[in-house]
């Protein structure tokens, strides 16, 4: 009886043999197309939105991390030959995401959805080439980029309220334990050298993400056991949150005894000093638990057999590495051929500087950051109604997708967290000021006691404005994102505007003040 160990190896059929470098060569250009046209889509949040910058180095930490695995790989099993379906699933499903992408950029769920087909993908490849074993073995590396992949918009924002108030809460009560008056109205904090505003800048979101991505890359650098992992994740997400609650109890101390304006001195550095605490104190934990951990749950086994490609067709990959090209192609000439109807801008907000008591206003550094605008500001003045009026205006220009992003700025959403108290929000409604279709919201707020009225514009050239119905689905729906799409228009440059007036009990009065004002300042080219 022959034993296993010296039984005759299976029979690779010549054909086979010849076709597997091509197959291999094949498919990784395939796979480096469609992970390319991923990275091209979150490029735009990676550059301009400073909260997921961490990004660009998420993309070379995983190949790295995959260096890392292919060295110490298993012998693979029998291939499970999924790839070619998956890939041609795939590469057909990628037409209609970059299509509808490319004219919403800021659409995270098209973000992930891209990202979930090129981890399938890569999945599938790992399991053809190399079984279950090597699926398993590479999942890691190859899902370490979904951390790059910003966060759904609602649960983002979630996160980054509840941080904001939780910091100001905290920050409230230890001003109170060190003997200064402080009272919380909302994310704003009066103390008796003014207001100091928790912005999001301030919240932490940013550190616990790149604190997050930190902890995942080195819990898997050092081949830590998954428990190990979890205390490291959770270990660096109370650190992020203890270190940025120490830099916002340094800026809140600094503006109570020395003003508001003595903070920006001291924003900068102190958020660096505490990022590098943040991030070293999470490697020394790293360190410490690695020297006192057992041996490598990974351990590199030397020499293997070599992989056997035979199953990947290197003319489906052709096939399907051309299909990528040429879609991308399409679509590029459709946006092409309607973007000579659409104007870059039809109008600009000029700045009622005649009006009495006119004053700029300096928009903060952390502000700036967040908005990324081209051009802006703001301005305050007193009305022909002797009434306080607050003007914000800012463009982008095409391209800077950072424009997008203001759409969760809205004053529904940041004014509450400073304090004020939602009373009305009519919608959004068309109105034509000049000879221009602008959809605006009207808002009313309680500003502790005090009636404040809001018109609020967000208005970007690729979009619609022919009735209320198309301002609407286009702006905030996912059918008016489909819409845009198909009738060719892409981001191509955006305008914020936002009038504030007080002291209006009557809203259709407040209304028809806000409707003026609309009519002085905007102009039209």
């Amino acid at each position: 009886m022959t034993s296993a160990a010296s039984a005759p190896a299976q029979a690779v059929p010549a054909s086979e043999t010849k076709s597997a470098p091509l197959g291999l060569i094949a498919s990784g250009i395939f796979l480096c197309l469609f992970w390319g046209q991923v990275i091209r889509h979150l490029q735009a949040e990676w550059s301009y939105n400073v909260q997921y910058r961490y990004g660009w180095s998420v993309p070379f930490l995983a190949i790295y991390l995959l260096w890392k695995r292919w060295l110490e790989r298993p012998e693979p099993d029998p291939g499970i030959r999924l790839a070619p379906l998956v890939s041609v699933a795939a590469a057909v499903l990628l037409l209609p995401l970059r299509f509808i992408a490319e004219a919403n950029p800021d659409w995270r769920l098209l973000s992930w959805s891209l990202t979930i087909l090129a981890v399938a993908v890569s999945l599938s490849l790992a399991a053809q080439v190399g079984g279950k074993s090597w699926a398993r073995h590479f999942a890691f590396p190859i899902l370490f980029f979904l951390v790059a992949v910003p966060w759904p918009v609602q649960f983002e924002q979630a996160v980054i309220q509840t941080l904001m108030r939780a910091v100001t809460s905290i920050n409230v009560f230890m001003l109170s334990v060190a003997g200064v008056p402080a009272v919380q109205h909302g994310n704003v904090i009066e103390v008796r050298s003014g207001l100091i505003g928790i912005e999001e800048a301030c919240s932490g979101v940013r550190s616990l993400q790149a604190t997050l991505m930190v902890a995942l890359f080195l819990g898997e650098f050092y081949s830590f056991p998954w428990k190990r992992r979890v205390v490291l994740v959770a270990a660096g997400a109370v650190l992020a949150f203890v270190c940025n609650l120490v830099r916002t109890a340094i800026l809140v101390w600094v503006g109570a005894n020395r003003g508001a304006d003595a903070i920006e001195a001291w924003h900068d550095p102190a958020g660096l000093t505490i990022l590098f605490v943040c991030l070293f104190g999470l490697w020394g934990l790293s360190l410490l638990m690695q020297r006192y951990s057992a041996a490598s749950s990974l351990p590199a086994t030397g020499s293997h057999a070599p992989a056997r490609f035979s199953a990947l067709p290197p003319a489906l990959f052709v096939v399907l590495s051309i299909w990528i090209i040429a879609a991308e192609a399409g679509i590029q000439s459709w946006y092409r051929m309607h973007q000579s109807a659409i104007a870059n801008s039809q109008w600009h907000a000029a700045w009622p500087e005649a009006e009495e008591k006119y004053k700029a206003i300096e928009i903060p550094a952390a502000t700036k950051g967040i908005l990324r605008y081209d051009s802006g500001g703001g301005a305050t003045w007193q009305g022909s109604d002797v009434r306080p009026w607050l003007m914000y205006s800012f463009r982008w220009l095409p391209g800077r997708t950072a424009a997008l992003f203001v759409k969760i700025h809205r004053p529904d959403v940041c004014l509450p967290a400073s304090g004020l108290t939602l009373d009305r929000d009519d919608g959004i409604q068309l109105v034509e000021v000049n000879g221009v279709k602008l959809p605006v919201r009207f808002y009313r707020f309680d500003d502790h006691g005090k009636p404040l009225h809001v018109v609020y514009c967000y208005w970007d050239a690729r979009s619609s404005y022919e009735n209320v119905n198309a301002a609407i689905e286009e702006d905030w729906t996912a059918r008016g994102r489909i819409r845009a799409a198909l009738h060719g228009r892409r981001e191509v440059g955006a305008q914020m505007l936002e009038l504030i007036v007080w002291g209006y009990q009557d809203d259709s009065d407040a209304k028809q003040a806000l409707q003026q004002q609309l009519a002085r300042v905007i102009q039209r080219g």
